[in-house]
């Protein structure tokens, strides 16, 4: 089996040494790393150079002469490799020495697994370890691994890579895209290992609450929920809609492209790409409710709930929310 690694970089002089190096220290070596860099202003391009020069594997690197953001970078480094299984790789963590030869040997025992991923280990910008992990926080928080979708912690087999690369421009997250995707089809598996420092460094692009780096817990999930029932009396924010629902209905393109792609073995894209496509049918629907006065929507959201629409959405949540919300108005 041929691995892999996709790295994004921009800006990342400060701590990409120590994750390529690594890359250095893993009982299995990588054969191919591809590193991605989106029009860096430090001196990472230099980094990556003299390391491809001492590496004892292939590396590829790719120069934006424009910066094309964090999701396209990635996509980007993931199509330009060639592995049978590719690891998706942050500029800023470290990883232990033995997670290639792990993730690889788990992903030969599971070959209906598309997507698999580890736990990693929370630490400050100096790598001192916290005593919590990602994956720990969503089980305090009473969440399951469904929330997770960490792309660092994530090794995709290249057939499923073929079937969801590239991702568009205009989708926020690569790893969104690739992991929502996985588990869409159940080809997603989380090995509960922790096989990783996962950086903190107050700059990182993901501000998931999971990677607080104090202990979350149910209590926390709690007062998040009271928030949104506050929310329930605040007037929707029509923009940020229509940017959820832009994005629900590319990520539906993308699962049709899936779909065409599969061929004849495509049973789960098709039943997922129904579920997508109510999800989004329901976001336009419900568009059109918030833009009502709460006496004329009454029987929309009565249709839309006997239709089941609010069961792609959160339930009853959503649908006193529309029944209670003030009337949209843009930005």
């Amino acid at each position: 089996m041929k691995v892999s690694i996709a790295m994004a970089t921009y800006n990342g002089a400060k701590y990409l040494p120590q994750q390529l190096g690594s890359f250095l220290n893993q009982t299995r070596l990588p054969d191919e790393l591809v590193i991605s860099d989106d029009d860096s202003t430090d001196v990472t391009l230099d980094i990556v150079e003299r390391f491809k020069e001492e590496a004892p594997f292939e590396v590829i690197i790719l120069r934006n002469q424009v910066n094309l953001g964090y999701a396209a970078n990635f996509s980007q480094a993931l199509c330009a490799t060639s592995g049978d299984l590719v690891f998706l790789s942050d500029q800023d963590d470290v990883w232990f020495s033995n997670k290639l030869a792990t993730m690889e040997e788990i992903a030969e025992r599971n070959p209906d697994a598309s997507v698999i991923m580890c736990d990693a280990a929370l630490t400050d910008g100096k790598l001192n370890q916290v005593g919590l992990t990602t994956l720990g926080q969503f089980h305090s928080a009473g969440l399951s691994d469904s929330s997770f979708v960490h792309g660092c912690c994530a090794a995709v087999k290249r057939p499923f890579l073929n079937l969801v690369l590239p991702i568009p421009d205009s989708y926020p997250a690569h790893d969104g895209w690739i992991i929502r995707m996985a588990e869409g089809v159940g080809g997603k598996l989380v090995h509960e290992e922790v096989l990783q420092c996962y950086r903190r460094h107050g700059a990182n692009e993901s501000q998931s609450f999971a990677n607080n780096l104090a202990k979350v817990t149910k209590k926390d999930v709690l007062s998040s929920r009271l928030r949104l029932v506050i929310d329930l009396f605040r007037v929707e924010d029509v923009q940020r809609h229509e940017e959820q629902l832009s994005h629900a209905a590319v990520f539906l393109q993308g699962v049709d492209e899936a779909v065409v792609r599969c061929g004849e073995n495509c049973k789960e894209w098709i039943k997922y790409r129904e579920e997508v496509r109510g999800y989004v049918e329901a976001l336009k629907a419900r568009r059109q409710i918030q833009r009502s006065s709460r006496v004329k929507r009454i029987s929309a959201v009565f249709n839309l709930w006997k239709a089941g629409g609010y069961e792609h959405l959160n339930g009853l949540s959503s649908v006193f929310r529309d029944l209670i919300a003030p009337r949209a108005t843009p930005d």
